[in-house]
């Protein structure tokens, strides 16, 4: 069979022995976060609570983005995290945006947008 599909080693055998610093592009990725939460909010709550709403949208794909970042932290970065943000509440809530959009709250995405996720990342990246 031509063509066929071989898949990449995750780990450069070149590189097998070093460790390689995904903070930097962790951090960046946050930063950007922090600016789409912004972004969000200051078309303000009207705009977010409104039918077919693209500022809802776009905090979904924030939000799950944000759970997909954290499951990858460096373990003294996690330890940054607010006591008062379980990584089980960020899951769950991401799982319900992704996969039963119609049970999610606008009302506490909305907080988490303007809130949660910016006092994380703050937490985080300072």
């Amino acid at each position: 069979m031509t063509g066929s599909f071989t898949p990449r080693p995750r780990v450069d055998p070149a590189r097998a022995g070093s460790t390689i610093d995904r903070w930097p592009a962790l951090e960046a990725s946050l930063i950007d976060l922090l600016s789409e939460c912004a972004q969000i909010v200051e078309h303000g709550p009207d705009a977010f609570m409104a039918n077919r709403s693209l500022t809802y949208r776009a905090a979904e794909a924030v939000i799950i983005h944000f759970d997909d970042l954290l499951s990858r932290l460096p373990t003294d970065r996690s330890a940054l995290l607010p006591a008062d943000l379980p990584l089980a509440s960020v899951r769950r809530t991401r799982n319900i945006l992704s996969h039963d959009y119609r049970a999610a709250q606008k009302n506490i995405v909305w907080d988490v947008i303007e809130q949660r996720i910016p006092q994380a990342i703050i937490a985080i990246v300072d």
